[in-house]
């Protein structure tokens, strides 16, 4: 039996490593109880295994997650994690289990300021002003790259950065395309002052993250990606949990 999956079964619990904020529909507490696209995803290998899930959430940031598994304080995880090549460095990545591109949400009257004669495209390229990201994810490295003008403000919270491209305390907020429409669906009250841009040209891949020793348990997961009939994409996600947006919405 390989290492990597005998400790999982003589422990007789996977232990998965989750961010400890929610991140609707991927992951979020309802009633003391977990739920969500990577939830399912986790729940599906461990019964696979035929073993117990442990989810721990004791990291704040994504990158935390991650180090999570570097340090094998988890047997891997499932939490909106972007495959990059930096992480890659140091941990294992199954194949992507949903795709994304990136996109913005924009202040409309400080990109309207920005545009000035030019193109949307010539201004998203050469995008200039404060861009928020969450402090610790992946768009902290994905923004350098792809806006090297931009100035880079990062947020402990996406609720926080949505706040203030509303206010017009920044230009944009930069984030997967899910993140982006799901602020549209759920926030139609600030719909008006804000503008979504998806780039075509960029993407996202969410994927499992497992210790850089653990082959054979990459196998496994890969192995189970391929054996599932529905693959999913931003808006079959969006559209399933539906039902969970509606009750996200403020009360007027």
């Amino acid at each position: 039996m390989p290492p990597d999956v005998q400790r999982i079964l003589e422990r007789g619990k996977l232990t998965v490593a989750v961010l400890g904020q929610d991140n609707a529909p991927f992951f979020m507490d309802e009633q003391g109880q977990l739920s969500g696209l990577d939830i399912q995803l986790a729940q599906a290998l461990a019964d696979q295994l035929g073993v117990k899930l442990d989810i721990t959430r004791s990291a704040q940031t994504f990158d935390q997650v991650v180090d999570a598994v570097y340090g094998q304080k988890a047997d891997l995880a499932i939490s909106k994690i972007s495959r990059t090549l930096k992480r890659a460095q140091r941990v294992r990545f199954s194949r992507p289990y949903l795709r994304m591109r990136q996109g913005l949400l924009v202040n409309r009257l400080q990109m309207a300021e920005q545009t000035q004669g030019r193109s949307m495209v010539e201004t998203i390229r050469d995008l200039r002003g404060q861009v928020g990201v969450i402090k610790g994810s992946s768009y902290v490295g994905f923004l350098k790259q792809k806006f090297p003008q931009a100035s880079i403000v990062e947020y402990p919270a996406w609720e926080d950065i949505v706040e203030a491209v509303v206010r017009g305390d920044i230009l944009a907020a930069y984030r997967d395309e899910l993140e982006i429409k799901k602020v549209v669906r759920t926030r139609p009250d600030v719909a008006l002052q804000l503008q979504t841009i998806a780039l075509t040209d960029t993407q996202d891949s969410l994927a499992v993250v497992l210790p850089w020793s653990s082959s054979h348990l990459l196998a496994f997961v890969d192995q189970y990606l391929d054996t599932l009939t529905a693959q999913y994409t931003v808006d079959t996600v969006l559209d399933e949990y539906a039902d969970y947006w509606a009750t996200q919405r403020p009360q007027p």
